[in-house]
């Protein structure tokens, strides 16, 4: 039996290649298609998981702490995480009364979706503005924070130690100097050793005062727990004092303790701020004369030694005017007219003492924050001296510092504690290509919601 090996012929070929063709191309060009749309759709699907990352951290995070939240890189180099800028817009509210608006602008570069596989960057801006609503009308949030501002000395969290001293009592006109005045009581009224003469007046008088604010770790039951105290020292030289009551310390006051705080992981949170809310020692200048002695500066120290990355507050706070809600002011006795005063007088003195470790970036662990007088604050009146500020590196106790390296070391800034603050923002969250100008370009995706302090 013969085989047939015949084949195909070229002409038959060629009619199966154009015949394939005809086929494949177009399947070609809808993988490529198809390819195209995928990668866009996972290009979108990226930049809007980096753009509710960024609402989520910008939702659980305070303002301050933002403004100065750092990352770190391998070699232990610190770096703001955001370029922020602020614009300030002073409106008129419905009462007639002129408040500070303030519209926050967040600016993180080259950002890095950990969550995919071939690694892309962004750039990431935050928008938070207190005087639009998230659909574009103007003047809702600005009325609702018009009639409902956040107070500074309120803050508190999870996250968060605070301390607010009490700022005045039946006894102590002048400033509240709490649980002393127990000694006062003690000495003066129930043994009268000092006649009739010796007054609360003279016992704020000659008082020597050092707070002292303690954030440190602790080993309890085998897990690192952080613990912030505070503790008031005082200590006189009044001669009607008798001996064994000239000097009074109050107990340690834990002000955060994250052993019983814990996160959805099972961990401790980390502390993050710390607030010292307390009432001043103004000089009596009636009792000044009468004592012949002034009121010894504020001694405040503040110790880091652990070293731990958290924003310390130190906040001067004074009552408002009774006559005037709208003015911060101090309250003292005085003592020519027996009445209290409501003024902040211009000769108040602390010293600040800072005892923390240094980094590798020669800045110190933590960042500092206060309303005293850094002569930092041009044209403000009835702030005071210029605080005393040092700082002591406790790994070199030997050495010292200057208070404009002092300033820059501690990253120290001045804010206005007694500020009311805007409540509601609206926050954009606008994710562009690498390198784009946001001004020109339009975002990959953008995102709005709303921001509560």
């Amino acid at each position: 039996m013969k085989k047939d090996n015949k084949g195909f012929s070229l002409l038959e070929l060629m009619i199966a290649v154009v015949i394939l063709a005809i086929i494949i191309v177009p399947m070609l060009r809808g993988f490529v298609s198809s390819y195209r749309v995928n990668a866009k759709s996972r290009h979108l699907m990226r930049a809007t998981t980096l753009a509710q990352d960024e609402m989520e951290i910008f939702e659980k995070e305070k303002i301050e702490d933002l403004l100065v939240m750092e990352d770190t890189d391998a070699a232990g180099n610190k770096t703001l995480r955001y370029d922020s800028t602020t614009t300030s817009m002073t409106k008129t509210g419905a009462d007639g009364k002129e408040r500070e608006h303030i519209t926050y602008q967040f600016k993180r570069e080259g950002v890095i979706n950990d969550r995919a596989d071939d690694r892309e960057m962004f750039d990431v801006v935050v928008t938070l503005d207190p005087t639009v609503a998230p659909d574009g009308s103007t003047g809702v949030y600005e009325a609702e924070n018009t009639k409902d501002l956040l107070v500074m000395n309120t803050v508190s969290g999870v996250d968060s130690a605070t301390y607010i001293q009490r700022i005045r009592n039946e006894v102590n006109a002048n400033g509240a100097d709490e649980e002393v005045y127990k000694l006062y009581y003690a000495r003066q009224l129930p043994d009268n050793i000092t006649g009739a003469n010796w007054t609360a007046g003279m016992f704020a008088q000659e008082l020597d005062r050092t707070i002292t604010l303690k954030i440190e770790q602790e080993n309890q039951a085998g897990v690192m727990t952080t613990v912030v105290k505070v503790r008031y020292d005082y200590k006189t030289g009044y001669d009607n004092v008798p001996a064994e009551y000239r000097e009074y310390t109050t107990k340690d006051k834990i002000i955060f303790n994250n052993a019983q705080t814990l996160d959805d992981e099972g961990n401790p949170i980390e502390l993050k701020s710390v607030y010292l809310y307390y009432a001043p020692r103004y000089n009596d200048t009636a009792m000044e004369a009468l004592m012949h002695e002034k009121v010894s500066p504020d001694e405040i120290i503040i110790e880091n030694k652990d070293k731990l990355p958290v924003n310390i507050y130190i906040i001067r706070q004074n009552i408002l005017d009774p006559a005037d809600e709208t003015k911060k002011l101090g309250v003292y006795w005085d003592e020519t007219t027996k009445t209290t005063a409501y003024t902040v007088p211009n000769g108040y003195d602390v010293n600040v003492t800072i005892n923390e470790g240094i980094g590798a970036d020669n800045m110190t662990y933590g960042r500092y924050f206060t309303n005293l007088n850094l002569g930092l604050q041009p044209g403000i009146t009835g702030m005071g001296n210029e605080a005393n500020i040092t700082l002591k590196d406790c790994d070199s106790p030997g050495m010292t510092f200057s208070k404009d390296e002092t300033l820059k070391r501690t990253g120290l800034k001045a804010l206005d504690a007694t500020e009311a603050k805007d409540r509601i923002y609206t926050m954009e969250t606008a994710v562009y290509e690498h390198g784009a100008d946001p001004d020109t370009s339009d975002p990959v995706v953008r995102l709005t919601g709303t921001k509560i302090e």
